[in-house]
């Protein structure tokens, strides 16, 4: 945008965002205190982004905590929850570049973490993004990933198991990873101590709070429902026994926050990531509640409308998760051989 036909506010705004992505913590503070409008996008800009959402695009983490804090005193928490173009949250944002400091700050400040659950990984210092079968060449991802989930499920790091069957610890230091004892413990600590460090640091800057908020028990719309009839569907023809191809000895179970239980998926879902897995020929299998057309299809490019007939979860094997790439949310999942 020409500065010479800039009206004196959106000049303001501009110098806020320039403040943001490329000033320090106190070029940015003056902006605020000169009345430069900090909640706003950049008038007839093609985004709206805000910026919050700017300083976690620019992994700007003292700046990520002015603004969080802004928003908190001026009592608007909803813009913890700004989406860039294509929906994602800034927390969302810290996970997806592996920012432990950035996360840290957003968790303080009680940013809803069940949308921070990136399906793709991106490269630090390039815009490449990756799945997150890449977690040996990502293992601050992998940890950030991890601990984000450990901390909405409230399940152990390690074991993934709940209050229901252990006594839970959280970290004395991230206050966001918990463990069933010190097993647990000693065995992620090895991968959790690429993190832990650096989200207490970008916590330290949220002062707003004295202690590390805690998330909502669910994120209700994270995830669609399954159709009992159409997802429990084999389509036999007369005659076809389910047991000739449904193997029930092999069953996929979620964590489902809303009971704090494991269920299981529905039996045609339950055949497609079991058939996957033993083909190993994917790291992730694709599908969509209720509409089997859309398995295995997807988008090139999201979109925050996107068509009917794609994949809105991705499975992936290696770190056992359930992704709705179009909320950001995970979920645990897990196989168990029965009998």
């Amino acid at each position: 945008m020409n500065n010479m036909h800039m009206d004196n506010r959106t000049r303001k705004i501009v110098d806020l965002f320039c403040a943001t992505s490329d000033g320090t913590p106190e070029e940015l503070q003056r902006c605020i205190d000169r009345g430069c409008p900090w909640d706003k996008p950049i008038p007839r800009a093609p985004s709206r982004t805000i910026p919050i959402n700017i300083a976690a695009q620019y992994q700007r983490h003292e700046n990520l905590a002015i603004l969080a804090t802004k928003a908190l005193e001026e009592g608007q928490p909803e813009l913890l929850e700004s989406p860039d173009l294509k929906g994602c949250s800034p927390a969302y944002i810290a996970v997806q570049k592996g920012n432990p400091l950035c996360l840290g700050v957003m968790a303080k400040a009680g940013a809803n973490l069940h949308r921070a659950c990136p399906h793709v990984w991106q490269l630090p210092g390039r815009e490449t993004l990756v799945d997150p079968d890449a977690g040996d060449c990502l293992p601050v991802h992998h940890a950030l990933n991890q601990t984000v989930m450990s901390f909405t499920t409230s399940t152990c790091l390690s074991c993934n198991k709940d209050s229901s069957e252990a006594t839970l610890k959280i970290c004395n230091q991230c206050e966001m990873a918990y463990f069933c004892g010190a097993r647990c413990q000693k065995q992620k600590w090895s991968e959790h101590k690429k993190v832990c460090k650096n989200i207490r640091k970008g916590a330290d800057l949220i002062t707003y709070h004295d202690a590390m908020p805690k998330q909502a028990p669910v994120d209700e719309s994270g995830f669609l429902p399954f159709d009992d009839e159409i997802d429990n569907d084999l389509g036999l023809c007369e005659g076809e026994r389910e047991e000739h191809y449904f193997d029930a000895s092999k069953c996929w179970e979620y964590y489902d926050l809303a009971t704090r239980s494991w269920k299981k998926y529905p039996k045609c879902i339950m055949q497609g990531l079991e058939g996957m897995h033993e083909m190993g020929m994917s790291p992730r299998y694709m599908y969509k509640p209720g509409n089997k057309d859309a398995e295995g299809a997807e988008e090139r490019e999201l979109s925050t409308n996107p068509p009917s007939d794609v994949a809105t979860n991705h499975v992936y094997y290696e770190h056992m998760i359930d992704h709705n790439i179009y909320t950001g949310c995970g979920r645990r999942i897990r196989r168990r051989i029965i009998g």
